[in-house]
């Protein structure tokens, strides 16, 4: 199979192979991360608390710190999830990139 490699075009097969198959893992992980349901619905989960106490709010004049905090809340956790869809996009672009490396390694490489 491998008959008309010399030797350091066998190592330059394994470690391109290594790194496609790591890039292909980077990009799944980035995009399960992206699409990542506890994110989803923990933003549901808060939009919907913040909606409960700003009805509250506008019954009792006491709460509106309270709805003031709840507005910041809500601005973190929005701020929390554009990061984690960035660090996804961030997995699949790297991952993407070593495959493309990978490529070029096996393309370079005559028998």
């Amino acid at each position: 199979m491998l008959e008309g490699y010399a030797l350091h075009q066998i190592l330059q097969i394994a470690i391109a192979c290594f790194l496609f198959l790591l890039g292909w893992a980077v990009t799944v992980v980035g995009v399960r991360y992206i699409l990542s349901r506890d994110m989803k619905t923990a933003v549901q989960r808060t939009s919907l608390r913040s909606a409960e106490v700003t009805q509250k709010a506008f019954i009792d004049v006491n709460l509106a710190p309270s709805l003031e905090s709840a507005s910041q809340f809500v601005e973190a956790i929005n701020g929390l999830i554009r990061t984690a869809v960035g660090v996804g996009a961030f997995l699949c672009l790297t991952g993407v990139a070593l495959c493309v490396v990978a490529f070029l390694m096996l393309a370079g490489i005559a028998p």
